[in-house]
């Protein structure tokens, strides 16, 4: 490893791509440069990480035993005007997910645009509802043509990064738990319309708790399950759906935000602990 990213790191002083790799879903198996991965991953949103500490937090990361970072991209962070761009400081993602493979890290980058993870408007720029008939996380052409713009726009930076360009991603998530919220095939598919336009072409993943996973899971992608209990019941519910399919956690709930006026959120570690073992020795990513 130390060898390999030494050459990563020579190569990336003279401009060079690092060699192409190759990732795909075969079976119950992640499958890396011809050899199945168990996704250990863990979550860093780089704007909420002061960029001087970027490395610092992935170094930590890494001797935790994980093996990728996944991050979700921030619409409103990069785009706070119509057309106003800003990829500068804390909002540069590339640099991020440079950082992440010069420190050995696989990404797994979810783009939204919707992203909830306790952020504003889920990550929507509030200029998008300027006219108050709009209506996001729809076909309304007033929302669904500067979301795609913004979909196609961060897919073209994200090309060069993906595995077989020599990058760091393993994969690139569709929406957010959107079978929670609808169940609009269309909606879906075009966002993988614009992922594509944008030019990656790797492979891609849905996320939705396991009540939800008919809704927001479309065929051909890959899909994860969200969850914060019973892992068991979880992929039992996965598995009716895709049967013999590669299983990954997309989110595990250890914690829970607290409702203003409501008692304090609190979770009990022996038992997340039991249900994160149980994954683990299953092979789980």
């Amino acid at each position: 490893m130390r060898n390999r990213l030494a050459l990563f790191l020579t190569l990336a002083a003279l401009g060079l791509p690092a060699s192409a790799g190759t990732f795909e879903v075969k079976g119950r198996d992640y499958i890396v440069d011809g050899k199945p991965l168990q996704i250990l991953s863990g979550e860093i949103h780089y704007p909420r990480v002061p960029r001087a500490y970027w490395r610092d937090r992935l170094q930590k990361a890494k001797a935790m035993g994980l093996n990728t970072i996944c991050t979700y991209l921030f619409w409103n962070v990069h785009e706070p005007q119509p057309g106003k761009w800003d990829f500068s400081g804390n909002a540069d993602f590339v640099a991020f997910i440079k950082t992440c493979q010069e420190e050995g890290l696989h990404v797994l980058v979810r783009p939204g645009p919707y992203v909830c993870t306790e952020w504003e408007f889920g990550g929507y720029p509030g200029w998008v509802v300027a006219d108050p008939k709009t209506e996001v996380r729809s076909t309304d052409p007033k929302f669904l043509k500067p979301a795609m713009a913004y979909l196609e726009k961060v897919s073209s930076m994200l090309k060069p990064l993906q595995i077989e360009n020599g990058g760091p991603i393993l994969m690139i998530q569709v929406e957010n738990e959107y079978g929670s919220y609808g169940d609009d095939k269309k909606f879906l598919q075009a966002h993988v319309d614009a992922i594509r336009k944008g030019g990656y072409t790797g492979t891609l993943f849905t996320a939705d708790p396991p009540p939800a996973l008919k809704n927001g899971t479309i065929p051909g992608i890959t899909a994860t399950v969200n969850f914060g209990g019973d892992a068991r019941d979880a992929f039992k519910k996965y598995e009716e759906l895709r049967p013999g399919e590669a299983r990954m956690i997309g989110e595990f709930w250890v914690g829970w935000f607290d409702h203003w006026g409501a008692p304090h959120a609190s979770t009990d570690a022996k038992s997340k602990a039991s249900e994160f073992d149980w994954t683990l020795s299953e092979g789980i990513s």
